[in-house]
This record gives structure tokens, C-alpha cells and sequence, in this order.
């Protein structure tokens, strides 16, 4: 398992991305679905967590084993009052770009900070257990990813 922190602003979520993409091996099957996950992670820990405020840090851990990959985002816990959502905001949202692409999902709350983790099996094609990759979603709005207001 690798893991790096990041500051907990708009512009890492590239950054972030490309760390965890840089984890997998070469050709990996779900790199697309990957790219996509991590990037919603990072984004909801950014825009609705403490780790989004002044000198806030988020950090992403990468597991990959020999069928699958495992991703943590662990930020530093809710805000006291939840982000609002802007009323023209377009897009999938967490539970619903994660669950679709992730073979595994959960969501853990400590007194240190909120993690997110998924496990993204490497045997997954067109389609998983539970529903389309990225490649399916294409066509799906943008979430306002690397865009946070």
C-alpha cells in the first residue's frame, strides 16, 4: 500500500489523480474507472469536509493486489454545517458514481476524519455487479470535478 497527502484544495484533485493512476500497474484494466473514482472522492473531500478549510489536508491510499484495486480518501471529518449545493449544479454525486463503478464501497466516520474506501476489481468489463464503468457513463454530466466553486 502506498499513500500520499495532499492540500486540501480544488486544484489537487488533479494531482491526486495522477498519483493514484501512477499506482497501477501498466495497462490496467479499470485505469478509466480509477481516474473517475478518485476524482469524486477527492472532490467530495475537498468541497465537504475540513479538509477543504484553511491549511485542511486530505491523503489517498493505493492498494493494488494481483484482481483488484483498493482506494482510501481519508479527510479530516464533516464540516460543522454541510456544503451547500449550488442550485444550477449538475452531476452524478458520490454514492452514485462510486457504487456504480466500485465492486466494493464503504464509509467510515472516526473522531480523526471521515474515509472513503472502494475496491475496483480487475476482472469488471463493460459492466459490474453493481452497474456501468466509466466507459458506460461517458455520456453522463460532468460532475464539476476539477471545477469546484
Amino acid at each position: 500500500m502506498t499513500a500520499r497527502t495532499f492540500p486540501g484544495m480544488p486544484e489537487q484533485v488533479p494531482a491526486a489523480r495522477a498519483w493514484a493512476l501512477s499506482r497501477l500497474p501498466a495497462g490496467c484494466p479499470r485505469s478509466v474507472d480509477v481516474a473517475l473514482v478518485v476524482s469524486e472522492l477527492v472532490t467530495n473531500a475537498v468541497m465537504h469536509s475540513l479538509s477543504g478549510a484553511p491549511g485542511g489536508a486530505f491523503t489517498v491510499r493505493v492498494e493494488v493486489t494481483a484482481a483488484a484495486v483498493e482506494i482510501s480518501v481519508i479527510d479530516q471529518g464533516p464540516r460543522p454545517v454541510p456544503a451547500r449545493r449550488e442550485p444550477d449544479a449538475s452531476g452524478w454525486g458520490l454514492a452514485d458514481i462510486v457504487a456504480r463503478l466500485a465492486d466494493a464501497y464503504e464509509a467510515t466516520l472516526s473522531p480523526a476524519g471521515r474515509t472513503a474506501w472502494c475496491r475496483l476489481d480487475w476482472a469488471a468489463t463493460l459492466t459490474t455487479s453493481a452497474g456501468p464503468t466509466a466507459s458506460a457513463l461517458s455520456t453522463a454530466p460532468a460532475n464539476g470535478m476539477e471545477t469546484v466553486r
